[in-house]
C-alpha cells in the first residue's frame, strides 16, 4: 500500500465520513428531523430519563372564607427510563484488496466505496428498525411506541400504561383502545372525518402534530383527495433536501417507502426525538490491522443512542388503511 495508514484514516475522517453522517441524515424524513434537527444530548448515566405526569394535583378548588387550605403531600411523576443501544457498521479491507490496487489514488477510492457500502447498511437498518417494533438490542420502533392499548396496558420507558397499569396518561392514541379513544385502528377506508378524528385525537390544545408518515400510495390519495390545488403548502427547506411533503392542518405530510402497507402514523417531534452520545453519533472508529491471521484492515462506524418518547399520547398510529375515500 503506497499510502500510509495514518493518511488513509485522516483521508477517511476528514473527507469521507462527514459525507457519510449527512447521508444517513438526509436518508429518511424521519432521521432528519429526531436525529439531526432534534436530537438531544445523552445526559450520561445507565438510562435517559424523562418525567412523567400519571395523577392530577387534587389540592386544588374554590373556597370560601376561613376554608382550610392545608394541601395534602400527592405523588404525581414518574420516570421513564431508556436505555442506550449501540450499532456498528464495520469495514473491511482484504491484503489482497490493496496488492491490486497499489496506488494511492485506487486505495482512497476502495476505501471509500467500502465506507459508502456500510453507510447504505446502516441507513437501511436504521429505518427497518424506526419502523417496527422494538428488536432486541435496538433502538425503540415506532410500532412499540404508538401501539395501542390492548386491553391491559403497554408498557414502554420501563412504565405500564392504561387502567390497569401505572399511568393511565401512558398510552398511544392509536385506535378505540387508545388514550383518547381515536378511530380504530383496523379501519380500512381513510376518509377525511377518520382522518381528522386521529389528528384530533392527538392533539390538546395547541400541542399537536407536526408529522404525517405515511406510505407513498396513501399520501398520493391524502394529496389528491383531500386537499384543494392551492392548499398544498410545502416545507421548502425539507423539499429541496428531497423530501417531497404538504401541510395539512398543521401538520406536514410525507411518504415513505419504509412504512409498512397501511400505516399512517400522527408523529410530534416535540415528544419523540432521539437521545444521543455527541461523541458516538456515527464516529469513525479508525483502520487497524486485525491479526496477522486475518490479513486485513478493520474500520469501523459506530453509534450509541436511542429513540425518545415523553408524552406517549401525544402520537397515533393507524396500520390497516386500504384506501383514501
Amino acid at each position: 500500500m503506497s499510502i500510509s495508514i495514518n493518511q488513509l484514516n485522516a483521508f477517511t475522517e476528514t473527507h469521507i465520513i462527514p459525507k457519510v453522517v449527512d447521508n444517513i441524515f438526509n436518508s429518511n424524513v424521519l432521521l432528519y428531523k429526531l436525529l439531526k434537527e432534534k436530537a438531544k444530548r445523552w445526559p450520561g448515566g445507565t438510562y435517559f430519563e424523562t418525567e412523567l405526569v400519571y395523577a392530577k394535583n387534587t389540592n386544588v378548588g374554590a373556597y370560601g372564607a376561613n376554608a382550610d387550605l392545608s394541601p395534602s403531600a400527592e405523588e404525581e411523576f414518574t420516570k421513564t427510563q431508556y436505555s442506550p443501544v449501540r450499532y456498528n457498521a464495520g469495514i473491511v479491507l482484504e491484503g489482497l484488496d490493496l496488492a491490486i490496487n497499489k496506488g494511492a489514488h485506487q486505495v482512497v477510492n476502495l476505501a471509500s466505496e467500502k465506507v459508502k457500502n456500510a453507510e447504505k447498511s446502516l441507513k437501511d437498518l436504521f429505518a427497518d428498525h424506526l419502523f417496527n417494533t422494538t428488536q432486541s438490542n435496538a433502538i425503540t420502533g415506532l410500532h412499540t411506541i404508538c401501539a395501542a392499548d390492548g386491553g391491559s396496558g403497554s408498557s414502554l420507558g420501563g412504565v405500564l400504561g392504561g387502567p390497569n397499569g401505572d399511568a393511565t396518561e401512558w398510552l398511544s392514541s392509536s385506535g378505540s383502545l387508545g388514550r383518547a379513544n381515536g378511530p380504530d385502528s383496523s379501519t380500512n377506508s381513510l376518509t377525511k372525518v377518520v382522518l381528522d378524528k386521529h389528528y384530533n385525537a392527538c392533539k390538546l390544545d395547541n400541542d399537536h402534530p407536526d408529522l404525517l408518515i405515511t406510505t407513498d400510495d396513501i399520501w398520493s390519495g391524502i394529496m389528491t383527495t383531500f386537499l384543494m390545488p392551492n392548499m398544498r403548502y410545502t416545507d421548502t427547506k425539507l423539499a429541496d433536501i428531497g423530501f417531497e411533503n404538504f401541510k395539512y392542518r398543521k401538520s406536514y405530510a410525507f411518504g415513505d417507502d419504509k412504512c409498512d402497507s397501511g400505516d399512517l402514523f400522527f408523529l410530534n417531534s416535540e415528544h419523540l426525538y432521539f437521545a444521543v452520545f455527541s461523541k458516538m453519533n456515527f464516529k469513525f472508529i479508525p483502520w487497524t490491522y486485525e491479526t496477522a491471521s486475518k490479513d486485513r484492515w478493520v474500520a469501523h462506524i459506530r453509534w450509541y443512542g436511542n429513540l425518545i418518547c415523553d408524552e406517549r399520547r401525544k402520537l397515533g398510529w393507524m396500520s390497516a388503511i386500504t384506501g383514501v375515500a
